[in-house]
């Protein structure tokens, strides 16, 4: 399962750095989602996904002309200790090996750019100074 997880650029440097990272809430294709959300087809609630996180990232960054961001993990139905309706907890802190990629989020929300998980780390100390 994929689960997007609002996070900032501190946080991603330092999810790097120890290669482990305790999380919050992960927004994902729960039961309850897949459920209330019957008449969308898989690409449309991973995109409905993306954006809550993308609400989440932009309420958490150092500015209003800061970039937010999120990271894609995928997680297996052993690593979560909870399913909420739009969301998962995991047991345990995620692994870096997890992340499947990286987006930026426009100021106002309403973009989203994609970076490979091998692009994070060369992007990193640009988005640092933003």
């Amino acid at each position: 399962m994929r689960g997007y997880l609002p996070v900032t650029v501190d946080e991603i440097a330092d999810f790097i750095n120890s290669g482990a990272m305790e999380c919050g809430p992960l927004y994902a294709p729960t039961i309850k989602f897949l459920t209330a959300n019957n008449d969308i087809d898989d690409e449309e609630g991973e995109f409905s996904l993306s954006m809550l996180a993308a609400d989440e990232a932009l309420e958490m960054r150092a500015s209003e002309k800061s970039p937010g961001f999120i990271l894609a993990l995928e997680v297996s139905d052993q690593q979560i200790s909870e399913h909420g309706e739009n969301f998962v907890n995991l047991k345990e802190p995620a692994q870096w090996q997890s992340v499947q990629c990286a987006f930026l989020v426009s100021p106002d929300g309403e973009e989203l750019t994609w970076f490979a998980t091998q692009e994070i780390s060369n992007s990193l100390s640009e988005w640092l100074k933003a």
